[in-house]
């Protein structure tokens, strides 16, 4: 444990009364980009599915007013998708953050209290991001976790999207070929779908070396 300024070894209360504080403002800011992630994600899914309700009318009316409607929809829920996957992705990982500097206070207050470890939760060693995460009951192995993450969730929505936009073009431009259609959109779909997985590693990568100073 790093050495206490003279004046807060003298009065430990005084630390006590600091980091009770700073821990009590980490889990508020933890709440608040929790919130933002559900009001992001339930606008994000809210528009899709108000756009495909609005989608299937003008599919009833004629072809050419399902491709033009669905031209200028999909688009712009794309966009859509791409700045929500972007934000919640910020947002996951200023949550990870947050709990790495929890997991420094915790560790003060078992270094600082020996007496106490029983009755606090158990910190995590270090500064390592994967053990923090797996002491906090967070870390999962395998690929698949990225996909059950609200992130993950949100790029296969995205993916989705971006195949069917394509596929949309394509059959605009092959007089409604399934044919042509099909595989277009199913192409674009499983390129984006490890694209915006990859995105997500690599910046999660990132921002935890320059939170850790690395």
């Amino acid at each position: 444990m790093t050495a206490l300024p003279d004046a807060l070894r003298d009065d430990p209360q005084v630390a006590v009364t600091i980091l009770t504080t700073e821990h009590f403002n980490l889990q508020t800011a933890r709440s608040a980009t929790i919130s933002e992630t559900g009001g992001r994600a339930s606008v994000f899914l809210g528009s899709v599915s108000a756009g495909l309700v609005a989608l299937a009318f003008a599919g009833q009316a004629s072809r050419t007013a399902l491709y033009t409607f669905g031209l200028v929809l999909f688009p712009v829920l794309c966009f859509l998708g791409l700045v929500t996957f972007e934000r919640v992705l910020q947002a996951s990982i200023d949550d990870t953050h947050l709990i790495l500097r929890i997991n420094r206070i915790r560790r003060f207050y078992a270094e600082a209290a020996p007496e106490l470890a029983p009755y606090l939760a158990r910190p995590a060693a270090s500064d390592d991001v994967a053990e923090v995460l797996r002491t906090e009951g967070y870390y999962r192995t395998g690929r698949w976790q990225l996909m059950v993450s609200i992130v993950g969730a949100l790029g296969v929505i995205d993916s989705v999207l971006f195949g069917v936009t394509a596929g949309l073009v394509a059959g605009a431009l092959s007089d409604s070929n399934l044919w042509v259609a099909t595989p277009v959109g199913l192409a674009v779909f499983a390129v984006s779908l490890p694209l915006h997985q990859h995105y997500q590693q690599v910046r999660r990568a990132e921002a935890h070396a320059v939170e850790l100073g690395q």
